[in-house]
C-alpha cells in the first residue's frame, strides 16, 4: 500500500461527498486490517496506519476538512481512481432536467414552475417516457405539478429527451391554461394537445390508439435549445434498466362433461377427473368422462 502524496478520500477509499458515518466506517475497516498489531512482521505497517489516521483525523473534522477540500489538488489517473463524478451523476442529471424547463419557461411565459423527479416508466403494462401529474408536490404553502422524466427514457437520443419534456411541458400548459388535452384516462391526446405542443416547438403525429401523442423536436427548435441539449449529453451518463414484469399463469378453465351411472352430469378439469374417482351419492357410481 503505496501512501505517499494520496489522496486522503483515494486513501480512505470514500467520495468526496461522504458522510462522517461513511469517513468512520472506512476508516475502522482499513485500521483493523494495517494496525501495526495486525501486522508484526511488516516494518511498514506503522507507516500506512499513521497514513490513514491522518486522513481520518482530516476528513472527520468539519473545519480540517473544509482546509483541506479547498486545498486539495486535482486527482488524476484512472476514472476507478477519480472519486466525485459518478456519485453525482443522477443529481447532475435532475438539475440539467431543472435547468432545461427553467429554458423553456423563459420562451413560454405561461409555462409553470414544476418538480421534477426521473423514476421508473416501465412498472406498469403500458411503458411510457414521462408524465406530468398536477399538485403533487407542496413547494412551502404552495402546490406544484410533478414532471417525470423515465429513467429508461435516459437510453434514448438528447433530443428524444428534450422532446420528452417539452410534451409534458403541453401537459402542463394545459393545466395552466385550464385546457382538457386528453381524455381516456390521459391516454388519448386530442387537437388542444396537438396545438400546445407545437407552440413549445414539437412535431407531433397522429395515431388511433394514442391520439396526438407521438412527439419530437423541430430542427428550429433543437437551434433554439442548443446549449441545453449540449448539458443533457454530457449529464446522460446513466439509464434505468427495464422492470422486468412477473406474469402469473392464468389456470385453465376448460371443463369437461363428466357423466355417473344414473345420468347426473357435472363439469370439471379433466386434470382433476383423472387425480382420483368423484363418486356419485346418489347412486354410488363413478363420474367418467362423457366422450369416454
Amino acid at each position: 500500500m503505496n501512501t505517499a502524496h494520496q489522496d486522503y478520500y483515494t486513501l480512505l477509499g470514500v467520495e468526496p461527498d461522504a458522510t462522517l458515518a461513511q469517513i468512520k466506517k472506512a476508516y475502522r475497516t482499513l485500521a483493523r486490517q494495517h494496525h501495526p498489531d495486525t501486522n508484526p512482521g511488516d516494518p511498514q505497517a506503522a507507516a500506512r496506519f499513521r497514513e490513514l489516521t491522518e486522513a481520518y483525523e482530516t476528513l472527520a473534522d468539519p473545519v480540517r476538512r473544509a482546509v483541506y477540500d479547498a486545498m486539495r489538488p486535482k486527482v488524476t489517473g484512472t476514472t476507478l481512481t477519480q472519486p466525485g463524478r459518478d456519485a453525482q451523476a443522477a443529481s447532475r442529471l435532475v438539475q440539467v432536467l431543472e435547468d432545461t424547463w427553467t429554458a423553456i419557461r423563459r420562451r413560454h411565459g405561461q409555462l409553470p414552475p414544476v418538480v421534477i423527479i426521473v423514476a421508473s416508466g416501465t412498472e406498469t403494462r403500458s411503458p411510457r417516457w414521462g408524465h406530468h401529474a398536477p399538485g403533487r408536490w407542496y413547494v412551502g404553502t404552495s402546490q406544484r405539478a410533478e414532471v417525470m422524466v423515465s429513467g429508461e427514457a435516459l437510453r434514448l437520443t438528447p433530443a428524444e429527451v428534450l422532446a420528452v419534456v417539452l410534451h409534458e411541458a403541453a401537459h402542463a400548459l394545459a393545466h395552466a391554461r385550464g385546457i382538457k388535452d386528453t381524455s381516456r384516462q390521459g391516454r388519448y391526446h386530442n387537437r388542444h394537445f396537438k396545438t400546445l405542443a407545437e407552440e413549445l416547438g414539437l412535431a407531433v403525429e397522429h395515431d388511433h390508439r394514442n391520439g396526438w401523442s407521438a412527439s419530437k423536436i423541430t430542427h428550429t427548435t433543437e437551434r433554439a435549445y442548443a446549449s441545453q441539449l449540449a448539458a443533457l449529453e454530457d449529464a446522460m451518463t446513466l439509464w434505468r434498466r427495464d422492470e422486468t414484469t412477473t406474469r402469473t399463469t392464468r389456470r385453465s378453465t376448460n371443463l369437461i362433461a363428466a357423466v355417473c351411472p344414473c345420468g347426473r352430469s357435472i363439469r370439471v378439469a379433466a386434470s382433476t377427473l383423472g387425480e382420483a374417482p368423484i363418486t356419485c351419492q346418489a347412486c354410488g357410481g363413478n363420474f367418467q368422462a362423457k366422450d369416454a
